[in-house]
């Protein structure tokens, strides 16, 4: 016999995890819920920004829902545009900027029990 889930079939309203604000994000943690992820949702709206050179001790996966962002994953960088998958293995430096022309809107699956992130120098991103 198949080794059964720990998870339980759980539905988690949009309002348990998303902040309604202009710009809706929201962070779910999975270890409050037997998985061992971490969920973040996001929105950018000015161009060119977006998070620092970082590193996480996991992989990551980003689903880009909006718009385009211009990611830097160790020493590639390429556009990923509305529809994307981006993989992000762990312990490799990235970065990610809106691409615009609007804003960009992302789904940010982080495999760990924990959203762990160390930002890095400019000179260490490589």
């Amino acid at each position: 016999m198949p080794k059964q889930s720990r998870i339980k079939p759980t539905l988690i309203d949009k309002d348990e995890w998303i902040d309604e604000q202009d710009i809706p994000s929201g962070v779910f943690i999975g270890e409050e819920y037997g998985v061992d992820c971490v969920i973040v949702k996001s929105c950018i709206s000015e161009i060119d920004k977006g998070p620092s050179t970082h590193v996480h001790p996991y992989d990551e996966i980003v689903h880009i829902i909006k718009g385009s962002a211009k990611f830097t994953i160790g020493t590639k960088t390429f556009i990923a545009k509305q529809g994307s998958i981006v993989i992000g293995p762990a312990n490799i430096p990235h970065s990610f900027k809106n691409e615009g022309p609007e804003a960009l809107e992302i789904i940010d699956i982080h495999l760990s029990k924990e959203w762990i992130q160390y930002d890095l120098p400019e000179e260490d991103k490589n």
